[in-house]
């Protein structure tokens, strides 16, 4: 029986193709895709023979667990064919299914929370009886009834984290510009984009370790990336990435200043997103790629530092065009200098997120069909947010945070090259040889050790503001900090100073408790923190005299950081001292 005869025209392409791949001697698993999964029925295995167990049971338990896991995935839609089995290439490998496809769907329905439906029909495959199940586009997050969750990552169901399912959740709740339909056809995208889409598929799927290759059709492909709907039909995401916006629409404009002050030289990049990335990028690299430090480490290797790190301008870069918002006409504007780099991307910041918790704050995309595809072509990471690499790439190469200035109609990043802290980086690089590069280079190492580079002492509100993390997480980072040598702490408070091995490793003077600190220090250190501060406590706290610590506090309100609380006595020994 023909695959292309009308019976079987209800068939997506897709399917029909990997049936008669298989048919012709492919295995089934080598033909499984983003959107595609075959399952063999253990019932119809045993026709003939001495059945075992409850076979109808456990294919319907596989069946609810790649629904779920289909529902949850990024492609939008999926679909089950039940009645093949994985290993066994050509006709043997057809063997049939009696399920009734109303069945499926009941069970599937009652299976899972909030309530999946899928659609399951039978038909006939050169004389093989199939069931084709198919799950749609998801509007939630979806579950078993004891609450197991899966999603796609390529042929895989992967277990969800909560903090993921949270996040599925919120996006799925509110409603997707980039997932409406697009005015355009999927026949108006040119090869050039089609195949570089192709080929980055393909480039993230090695580099996973998956065999499958990227579809050949043009269909194929925009399905298994979520760009098309059940019809066929394009959406606005597939738009995006892959055609390039009306005339005069600029996607991107981007700004080279050689010096303050004068004229830019203007690039403006009107092609599609899939080519207007890499464009940019390669801009901001010819000027932001040299060499403006050079750093000699202990080991006698030379780490050069350009001016500005290439994994906080992808993320920069990669952060504004997930998150702008692309129902509007401006542009993506980049302005660099040798100095500075400003990314300016038209929209607010994403629902949830304030400036104060860009580091650890749970967005809801505002593209989320985009970004979706995006990371499924390697355009994008799986976090959706970015910052935490920003910061970490800044940090790491003797620089500081990155500057974010928000409102209600647009967000800015801000980098500046500096004059990076040489001595910093070299630092950071002896604590790694001997305590790992993935704790030196975790952000919050990395927070916590700049702050201390510059100040005498930490104090745990000092903590959570730059790390923007609860009491627990803080308890936790210090804990761990403290178990690796690199923190002491400082008395019976939640303060810390850097131990005497991390001290001594990034050139402190000598070492010790309180003695590494000046006491004026970390006295100005607790009045910056917010804290308010008794003479009598400090004494005690120090081991000075009273007038020793009163003279100190004096001095600081000479130079302007530090006052009596206006609040409380002005004299006597219940007196308070405050920052100003």
């Amino acid at each position: 029986m023909d695959s292309t005869v009308p019976e079987l025209d209800f068939l997506p392409a897709h399917v029909r193709d990997a049936l008669d791949a298989i048919w012709a001697g492919a295995k089934a698993d080598a033909v499984e895709s983003e959107v595609l999964e075959f399952k063999e029925d253990p019932a119809a295995r045993q026709v003939g023979a001495r059945r075992s167990g409850n076979p109808d049971g456990d294919i319907i338990e596989k069946l609810i667990d790649e629904s779920v896991c289909f529902a949850n995935g990024d492609t939008g839609s999926g679909h089950i064919v039940l009645g093949v089995a994985d290993k066994t290439p050509g006709p043997a490998g057809f063997s049939g299914t009696a399920m009734d496809p109303g069945r499926i769907e009941k069970k599937v329905f009652h299976g899972t929370e909030p309530n999946l439906r899928v659609e399951a029909t039978e038909f006939d495959y050169r004389g093989c009886r199939l069931v084709l199940v198919r799950i749609p586009e998801a509007l939630s997050f979806y579950r078993r009834k004891k609450g197991q969750a899966s999603r796609r990552v390529g042929t895989d169901c992967t277990p969800v984290p909560e903090e993921l399912r949270r996040a599925i959740s919120r996006v799925r709740a509110n409603p997707d510009f980039s997932n409406s339909l697009s005015q355009k056809a999927t026949q108006d995208i040119d090869l050039a984009s089609l195949n570089e889409a192709r080929r980055l598929l393909q480039v993230k799927r090695s580099r996973s370790g998956e065999s499958v290759h990227a579809p050949e059709t043009t269909t194929g492909l925009l399905r298994e990336l979520g760009l098309i709907d059940e019809a066929g039909r394009l959406k606005r995401a597939g738009e995006i990435l892959l055609l390039p916006p009306e005339v005069p629409q600029v996607i991107i404009r981007h700004l080279w200043r050689p010096m303050v002050g004068a004229d830019p030289q203007v690039t403006e990049i009107s092609a599609p997103l899939i080519q207007a990335l890499p464009q940019v990028r390669r801009l901001i690299a010819e000027r932001g790629d040299q060499e403006v430090e050079r750093v000699q480490l202990d080991n006698g290797q030379e780490f050069a530092i350009p001016r500005f790190p290439s994994q906080a301008v992808d993320e920069a870069v990669t952060n504004a065009v997930i998150h702008r918002d692309w129902q509007l006409s401006r542009p993506i504007v980049i302005e660099q200098s040798p100095r500075t780099l400003k990314i300016f991307s038209p929209g607010p910041l994403p629902v949830g997120v304030e400036p104060h918790r860009l580091l650890t704050t749970q967005s809801i995309p505002r593209n989320p069909r985009l970004m979706a595809s995006m990371r499924m072509l390697g355009l994008a990471e799986e976090s959706s947010r970015g910052f935490d690499r920003m910061w970490a790439a800044m940090l790491s190469t003797g620089r500081e945070i990155p500057q974010v200035d928000a409102t209600d109609t647009d967000v800015e990043v801000i980098m500046s090259a500096g004059k990076p802290d040489v001595d910093f980086v070299r630092c950071l690089q002896r604590l790694a040889d001997v305590k790992g590069s993935q704790l030196i280079g975790n952000l919050n190492t990395l927070l916590t050790l700049k702050h201390l580079w510059e100040a005498p002492l930490i104090t745990a509100d000092q903590i959570k503001k730059k790390t923007q993390t609860s009491d627990i997480e803080m308890e936790e980072l210090v804990a761990a900090l403290e178990e690796k040598d690199l923190l002491t702490k400082v008395r019976d408070a939640k303060e810390w100073v850097l131990s005497d091995f991390a001290r001594k490793a990034m050139g402190k003077e000598s070492p010790g408790d309180l003695s590494t600190v000046s006491v004026q220090e970390w006295i100005e250190e607790r009045l910056k923190s917010g804290e308010s501060l008794r003479s009598s406590e400090l004494a005690e706290d120090t081991g000075l005299s009273r007038t020793e610590v009163t003279n100190i506090l004096r001095h600081l309100r000479t130079l302007g950081r530090a006052i009596i609380d206006p609040a409380g006595p002005q004299r006597g020994p219940n007196t308070r001292w405050i920052a100003p």
